[in-house]
């Protein structure tokens, strides 16, 4: 429905499928204090800052998924960032846009943003605070604006459409 939506009122959709990887979590091979299979979901600095405890708990617990004949997890993955990236660029090629906003915090988005802003292009970035890469907040000397999209919400919403979410702060509502 949102994508025959968003074609009916002009914009160009692409889309692209998701990738469905299978990861194994067959611990059968390995002993209990192993991190070789965690390796595969943990990263690596984290992995080594846990207790061997915590090591064999969560191994324990592949076992146990195990005997319920769970032996692999899909994983689904969409990576929209080159083809993000490449449409920027494309934009300001065909010289058709003087404002940028973009929708993410990801460093995979600092190249073609520092391009955009040497060119004298407006760059605008929405995203969650704390979750902007240091690269693309490097930019706001360049003049990249960068706001905070749970404090836009105000904005964004009529009062009547925020709602209390269970579990966070009564007095920051959320839509």
């Amino acid at each position: 429905m949102l994508i025959e939506d968003a074609k009916h009122f002009g914009y160009i959709v692409r889309t692209k499928p998701v990738k469905i990887l299978k990861l194994s979590i067959d611990a059968s091979s390995i002993p209990a204090n192993s991190p070789e299979l965690l390796k595969n979901f943990i990263r690596k600095p984290f992995l080594a800052k846990l207790k061997v405890e915590t090591i064999e708990t969560l191994n324990n617990e592949l076992r146990l998924l195990n005997q319920q004949g769970i032996y692999e997890i899909e994983d689904l993955k969409s990576n929209f960032d080159v083809e993000i990236g490449r449409d920027l660029l494309r934009d300001f090629e065909n010289n058709n846009v003087e404002t940028f906003i973009l929708w993410s915090g990801d460093s995979d988005f600092e190249d073609p943003a520092n391009q955009l802003l040497t060119d004298r292009k407006h760059v605008m970035l929405f995203a969650t605070s704390g979750k902007v890469a240091s690269e693309l907040s490097d930019l706001c000397a360049k003049g990249l604006k960068i706001y905070d999209v749970k404090k836009i919400k105000e904005f964004i919403c009529y009062k009547k459409e925020m709602r209390p979410v269970p579990g966070i702060n009564k007095s920051q509502p959320t839509t």
